[in-house]
């Protein structure tokens, strides 16, 4: 599609990026000033080609090797590594070219997106449009996030925690989810909050609840005033604290709690919106798996016994959910009787280190709201109409989530993730300065460092203390590392890496951190 009038977020992402690639720019001549070592590319068959570390990047070899060989590359594998053309080579390494041709080269990108990426293709090269690869740190990176947040449209709202029962009644949750709420009374009422062993719908008209959920709250801000269909799709993103009162039993460590957020959205959208705004959740949904390292699968959950609503909006509801699965192109199941009481839903499940399954990810589709709520619309024709609620999110509890990250890892993070980055040991008291040095590098890159100066400990159980907590690099400075200004670095496997000079150190540890790669301490 051809946009006429950029959109107002575009001006500032291209910004944000210009000054980002600035200082990428900045940072990659320094390091070929500061390191212009010769290095050696090794091709299949045996040839070697000459390359200048932090400079000579794999188009330029290519271009040297064979023009159509430029011409026709579309990426280039150092060391089994996925690089793009302009990025500087960095150290002797296998160098192969993957070309659009090659079976290799098409599986970089996923099989039913080639025929409109060819189009795209073609259309940028015509318009003689630069590809550039911009690394940014975890800081920069956030700021990228919220750019992307303000891209996809959503809004970030804060709803209250407590709401008189009388709204869970007006949405049916009192009715359906009563005995999983904890309700509360303010002091001075006519009597005591239930206990969770009397779900009677009779109480006083000061009785509250813990919200746990936020769609009543969000259908609240869409009635608050009048809405047109120029507003549409209208997207509310939550990540206040919800409680629910789960059994004793079915308390869990971190993947069921009584208390816990999600990142939370709901989205009101026209009924010719809808098969867009679920392929969009879901391919959100893939981007943030693949990023944690996850394959998840899919369940449609379908109408369940106690359903609100007209049974004829489910069947519609239904058909809509499976055939935005069908083209998603992802392995999914039914998953009969299993929908919320007003919807259907696609569940994503995750499985940790043990194999058993956690329900994270959801998307669901909801026609009672809007009912319940009267939510209403001006259309384009001017008549009033109702929009179609979907609930969705992408990490579901964030504690849930994080629990199965914990199992996957078994405690060992990958960098990017770690808590436990860096430990800087000194051999011995007159090194400690030098070390708090070191430290102080390390923090001001945004890496998470600590220091072990306890000199009531012998230097290997100072070692053995940092690999028992996971730390995934250890910096040890002794006398000739601070007369010299490097650090000897080995991981928590203890792997001996030897002696960096430590703004080398540094730098290595960042690109590893921004480049999220998950076996940081064997590529180093």
């Amino acid at each position: 599609a051809v946009v006429s009038t950029p959109p107002h977020w575009l001006a500032e992402r291209l910004g944000l990026f210009e000054e980002l690639w600035a200082a990428q720019v900045k940072r990659l001549a320094s390091m070929a000033q500061k390191e212009p070592r010769a290095i050696k590319m090794s091709l299949p068959g045996g040839q070697k080609v000459d390359a200048v570390a932090w400079n000579t990047t794999p188009y330029q070899l290519a271009q040297q090797i064979s023009p159509a060989l430029a011409d026709t590359a579309v990426a280039a594998q150092v060391n089994g590594e996925l690089y793009d053309l302009e990025r500087p080579l960095e150290t002797d390494s296998d160098l192969r070219f993957l070309t659009f041709d090659s079976p290799e080269g098409k599986a970089t990108i996923r099989g039913s997106e080639l025929p409109v990426l060819e189009r795209i293709c073609q259309e940028l090269t015509a318009a003689a449009q630069p590809f550039r690869r911009l690394e940014a740190s975890r800081d920069q990176l956030r700021q990228l996030f919220k750019a992307e947040y303000a891209r996809r449209g959503f809004f970030e709202v804060k709803t209250p925690t407590l709401f008189s029962t009388k709204l869970w009644e007006q949405s049916g949750h009192w009715e359906h989810y009563q005995e999983d709420m904890f309700a509360v009374q303010p002091p001075g009422s006519d009597r005591p909050a239930s206990s969770q062993s009397d779900h009677s719908t009779r109480h006083t008209t000061d009785t509250l609840a813990l919200k746990p959920m936020n769609c009543p709250a969000h259908c609240l801000m869409f009635a608050h005033r009048p809405r047109s269909w120029r507003e549409l799709p209208l997207r509310l993103a939550d990540f206040g604290a919800l409680h629910r009162a789960e059994a004793s039993g079915g308390l869990c460590g971190l993947t069921r709690l009584r208390c816990f957020q999600q990142d939370d959205a709901h989205i009101f959208c026209t009924t010719d919106q809808l098969e867009a705004e679920i392929q969009s959740c879901l391919d959100f949904l893939r981007s943030v798996y693949a990023v944690l390292g996850f394959s998840f699968r899919l369940a449609l959950s379908t109408r369940p016994s106690g359903f609100l609503g007209d049974p004829c909006l489910w069947d519609q509801a239904e058909q809509v959910l499976q055939q935005a699965l069908k083209e998603f192109g992802e392995p999914w199941n039914l998953n009969p009787g299993d929908g919320a009481f007003y919807g259907p839903k696609i569940d994503v499940h995750l499985h940790d280190a043990l194999g058993r399954p956690h329900q994270c990810g959801t998307i669901q589709l909801d026609f009672q709201l809007p009912l319940r709520f009267d939510l209403q619309y001006k259309g384009q024709a001017g008549a009033l109409e109702r929009p179609v609620l979907i609930h969705r999110a992408v990490l579901g509890s964030v504690e849930r989530l994080l629990g199965v990250l914990a199992e996957s890892c078994r405690g060992r993070w990958p960098l990017w993730l770690s808590p436990f980055q860096v430990v800087v040991i000194p051999v011995g008291p007159k090194q400690e300065e030098y070390a708090r040095e070191t430290q102080q590098s390390l923090r001001a890159a945004g890496l998470v460092c600590d220091l072990d100066a306890d000199s009531g400990l012998t230097l290997g159980r100072k070692i053995r203390r940092a690999q028992l907590a996971h730390y995934n690099f250890q910096f040890v400075v002794g006398q000739k590392e601070q007369r010299k200004r490097t650090v000897n670095i080995r991981t928590r496997d203890n792997r001996l890496l030897g002696e960096w000079s430590l703004p080398e150190a540094v730098q290595r540890l960042v690109e590893l951190q921004n480049t999220r790669v998950p076996n940081a301490e064997e590529i180093f």
